[in-house]
């Protein structure tokens, strides 16, 4: 799991850490963490699907927390938000941005796994994904996410249906991580779709669910079809990824 504190104070962000770790150890699930000491620091270059949960202060040094909370949640409709608070009070503001919790300081392992408890991690962690870098940062994408992965200009990108994700590495690589999975295949020279995101095929181009078209080679538009039908029939029997 990726977890991000975002809190100005460095002894609260030990405090979580140290936390952190002790569940961690307790529920043997590794886990990445990440400090923020601003949320302009961690809104900077977010890319959606970066952390699991969020620990976000609600009092940051000349910011405030529900605000930086909510430019997060709309980059971010999956995110799991909770709140750090001095003050209960607060708690009612947590529902403006859907956050799963909010704790109280002083942090206890106690308050830190009731929140945690009300996130929902463990559906993403059983989704069928691949593990990426972007900006020097690991990421894990879950398949359902992704829309294609391209090559232009001496980039290798991924195009998810809510952004598009600059990613370290060849593109063979990448390509080779996602023809593992049935739905994912060439269909043009340094382009991979899903093809759970094709609407229409033609035999030149095909049309994605969100209106994005996409060239096909003629060499490969037949496998394209028949990939797309074995893939329908497949859904239809209940043993599709």
């Amino acid at each position: 799991m990726n977890m991000a504190i975002v809190d100005d104070m460095v002894t609260e962000c030990e405090i979580l850490r140290s936390l952190l770790k002790q569940y961690e150890t307790n529920q043997q699930q590794p886990m990445q963490i990440t400090e923020f000491h601003s949320g302009r620091e961690l809104l900077s270059d977010y890319i959606s699907g970066s952390y699991d949960v969020v620990f976000m202060d609600i009092f940051l040094n000349n910011e405030n927390g529900v605000d930086c909370a909510l430019k997060l949640r709309q980059l971010d409709e999956n995110l799991n938000l909770i709140f750090l608070t001095t003050s209960s009070e607060f708690g009612v503001k947590s529902y403006d941005v859907r956050a799963a919790d909010y704790i109280v300081k002083p942090a206890t392992l106690e308050k830190l796994s009731r929140a945690l408890h009300y996130c929902k991690i463990a559906e993403s962690q059983s989704a069928p994904s691949i593990s990426v870098t972007t900006r020097n940062q690991p990421l894990e994408i879950t398949l359902n996410r992704i829309l294609y992965a391209d090559y232009q200009n001496r980039r290798v990108c991924i195009h998810l249906k809510d952004c598009l994700i600059p990613v370290s590495g060849s593109f063979s690589e990448l390509s080779d991580q996602l023809s593992n999975y049935p739905q994912f295949m060439s269909c043009f020279k340094g382009i991979v779709v899903n093809l759970k995101e094709v609407r229409e095929l033609d035999s030149d181009h095909l049309i994605l669910k969100n209106g994005e078209q996409l060239p096909v080679s003629r060499r490969l538009q037949r496998q394209v079809q028949r990939q797309r039908l074995s893939l329908s029939a497949g859904s239809l029997r209940g043993d599709g990824i």
